[in-house]
């Protein structure tokens, strides 16, 4: 079953407990209503097709692996899935951002590092190509291998 959020709209200022959010859920590339969270550590909301909800949800407890917190286990239900894909979203939106002013490399020591490249991107990538043999350079990578990477350092 394919899972998505769209038109993710966060308010990092408002996320206090968990995150404060609203987006449209879509099962199986069909819109199934919005999802929302005030973030101040309640339940998320949910409306539109409310029998969807509840076998996307069923679905999601029966396939997703359960995860852990305080040596309990606990099921991946629908509404987790939906905080695990806010997450996502915002670690793809942090590189992007940062893509745009910075040359990224994943040093050999799985470390991510930044320098700013003021406007000469090809020059910088040079510099750094050069200073630093063997790192991955994540600018020149295509996203979604560089989101690989970047999101693999921030787990570490």
């Amino acid at each position: 079953m394919k899972i998505e959020l769209k038109s993710i709209k966060y308010a990092a200022f408002s996320s206090e407990e968990t995150s404060c959010y609203s987006a449209t859920l879509y099962v199986n590339s069909k819109k199934i209503g919005t999802v929302s969270n005030d973030g101040h550590g309640g339940p998320d909301r949910f409306y539109g097709d409310h029998a969807a909800f509840a076998a996307a949800d069923a679905w999601c407890k029966a396939n997703l692996p359960r995860w852990q917190m305080n040596d309990q286990s606990f099921e991946t239900d629908l509404e987790m899935r939906c905080g695990q894909l806010v997450d996502e979203w915002l670690v793809a939106r942090d590189l992007k951002t940062a893509l745009r002013t910075k040359v990224l490399l994943r040093d050999t020591d799985g470390l991510i590092y930044q320098v700013r490249h003021r406007g000469h991107v090809s020059a910088t990538v040079e510099a750094v190509k050069e200073r630093h043999p063997g790192a991955a350079i994540l600018n020149t990578l295509p996203f979604e291998e560089a989101l690989k990477l970047y999101r693999s350092a921030a787990s570490s």
